[in-house]
């Protein structure tokens, strides 16, 4: 009976990292998506003009992010299920963690429809023809949409961190799941907020995904 119980928790172990590994690509394939501008050094009308240009990219990446706030948010009672009994306090911190990052993203997916929307209707007749309400309205979006990446991309690096430290509370977690988690999650916080484009930031994002792909072996 024992052994039974074993093999059936161990199934929902498996399961639940599954669904991490899960929000881990949702994640990754939002990201690749997310729509920036082009060119930091730009005026505003070739921004505005360029936003225009891209309106279906832009369209994509909000849609993206939506998915990746429902995947996320559905990983939540899984992960605190299978491990309230171990991890005791840490597994309310990384639940709370994800809860962030599903929030993040659904206000990124929510905020880029609204853009997406105003590009669509407001910027028919041209960008020239836009007046200084629209502009602003567009400007106001961008930095919201930048503001959420921020918390939400922290969120997530800090989940892969905390996850990283399930290994001084149970045994069998992967030691290079450990090793990855722990270095790629701090080193992503910290190009996502210094220097975004750099291409140590992909880097920490690929350690991630390693991290959490290694979980199953």
């Amino acid at each position: 009976m024992q052994r039974k119980s074993r093999s059936k928790h161990r199934r929902n172990e498996v399961f639940t990292g599954l669904i991490i590994i899960l929000v881990g690509f949702s994640f990754v394939l939002a990201m690749l998506l997310d729509f920036n501008l082009g060119n930091p050094y730009s005026s505003l009308l070739e921004d505005l003009a360029y936003l225009s240009d891209h309106s279906l990219n832009q369209k994509i990446s909000a849609w993206a992010w939506l998915i990746t706030s429902v995947v996320t948010g559905t990983a939540i009672p899984f992960y605190l299920v299978v491990f309230h009994r171990k991890l005791k306090v840490l597994h309310f911190i990384n639940g709370l963690l994800m809860l962030g990052a599903a929030g993040s993203a659904l206000m990124m997916g929510l905020v880029g429809l609204e853009l997406n929307q105003i590009l669509t209707q407001d910027l028919v007749d041209g960008v020239e023809q836009a007046n200084e309400q629209v502009r602003i309205g567009i400007l106001e979006h961008l930095k919201d949409e930048e503001f959420y990446t921020v918390i939400g991309g922290g969120c997530a690096a800090l989940f892969a961190f905390t996850l990283s430290l399930t290994r001084f509370r149970i045994a069998r977690f992967p030691m290079i799941s450990t090793i990855l988690l722990m270095l790629s999650g701090p080193a992503l916080i910290f190009l996502s907020w210094h220097n975004p484009e750099h291409i140590l930031r992909t880097a920490a994002i690929a350690g991630i995904m390693v991290g959490m792909v290694c979980l199953l072996y």
